[in-house]
């Protein structure tokens, strides 16, 4: 049962509607939900591990709702292994990278005391053969995969289609350039003994390892959503990389952490991959996409983390000294004036 809950999420979509056509809704790879809801991914986050000779890459969606029937497809470069990943690994690369928070003081006297109204912190970043070749077919837990390879984009589809898979159009369009390159195409969707079920919840992460010589984030799918797409890609390699392939060259992602995480208990993150790069990015206009992530080693290992500045206002000390300041000018004001009265009575 724990099993099941933890695949299940693998497969989850947003249900707004009914008697719509499937949609992607994905950004990597393609989440292809039922004609009687339409799938809606607002965000995406993956770890990508790069030892010089083996890529893994932990894939995890931000997904809301249900969908009776769905798939999902991804395509890889080389044979991929598919298994599930750890549930807490992406908490984990949050807390890493988030910013450090670096407090100012302030001494301005009355500010923040309930006196006269309050200030407000600010905030701010630093910067050949058949036409279709069957690879594997396996059940991982309530989920049925299949490895798929061939000469035809056409036929793939075609293949998915007769199996029970869910298949938009625009599908083959999308997976000819990744066809043509001989990349493998991995689908995963409810097993025939879970047809009657439905799918909601957040995905679990899904963990595809595979042969490479190159760093890579597969993105072209995703030319085929339908929705704004956010995408978080969290690098584990010896090095800092730099992006040098972008899947919409006019829209460059923000860089949010670079630094080593020697320590770790997460074996992605430790030697020899324990330098962690981190980039974000969100597509208005996913149509645009036309090539995946590539990355490689960065000139330097320099590392970086954002700040966010708060200011705080340490206002009881300068108040005090404010009102005494004031107090001793009253009281020495008086005593002038005292004076003065006595001279003139007195003359």
């Amino acid at each position: 049962m724990k099993l099941w809950r933890l695949v299940a999420g693998v497969l989850a979509f947003v249900a707004v509607g009914a008697g719509v056509s499937p949609a992607w809704a994905c950004a990597c790879g393609g989440y292809l939900s039922d004609a009687g809801s339409r799938a809606r991914a607002f965000g995406e986050n993956a770890l990508v591990r790069f030892d010089g000779t083996q890529e893994e890459i932990v894939l995890s969606m931000s997904i809301q709702g249900q969908s009776k029937k769905a798939a999902w497809i991804m395509p890889v470069p080389a044979a991929a292994k598919v298994e599930l990943g750890d549930r807490d690994l992406f908490y984990r690369l949050e807390s890493i990278t988030r910013p450090k928070v670096v407090i100012r003081k302030t001494y301005w006297p009355f500010r923040d005391l309930g006196i006269m109204g309050s200030g407000r912190g600010d905030s701010a970043g630093a910067a050949p053969g058949s036409a279709v070749n069957v690879h594997q077919q396996m059940v991982l837990g309530p989920f049925q995969v299949a490895r798929l390879g061939g000469t035809s984009a056409t036929a793939v589809t075609d293949w998915l289609s007769r199996n029970g898979y869910v298949v938009p159009a625009g599908l083959a369009t999308n997976l000819t350039p990744y066809i043509t390159e001989n990349w493998e195409i991995v689908a995963v969707k409810l097993a025939p003994g879970r047809e009657g079920g439905s799918m909601s919840g957040s995905t679990p992460p899904l963990r595809l390892s595979f042969p490479s010589t190159r760093i890579v984030y597969p993105m072209r799918l995703s030319k085929g959503a339908t929705t704004d797409q956010t995408v978080t890609v969290y690098v584990a390699a010896p090095y800092r990389v730099d992006t040098t392939k972008l899947p919409d060259p006019a829209i460059k992602p923000e860089l949010l952490y670079a630094g080593r995480t020697e320590g770790e208990s997460y074996p992605q993150l430790a030697a020899p991959t324990s330098f962690l790069t981190a980039y974000t990015v969100s597509y208005t206009e996913p149509g645009r996409i036309t090539d995946d992530f590539v990355f490689a080693k960065a000139a330097t290992d320099a590392e970086y983390q954002r700040v966010t500045y708060v200011t705080r206002n340490d206002g009881l000390l300068s108040t005090i000294g404010v009102i005494f300041g004031i107090l001793l000018l009253v009281g020495a004001g008086a005593a002038v004036i005292a004076r003065i009265l006595v001279r003139r009575s007195a003359s």
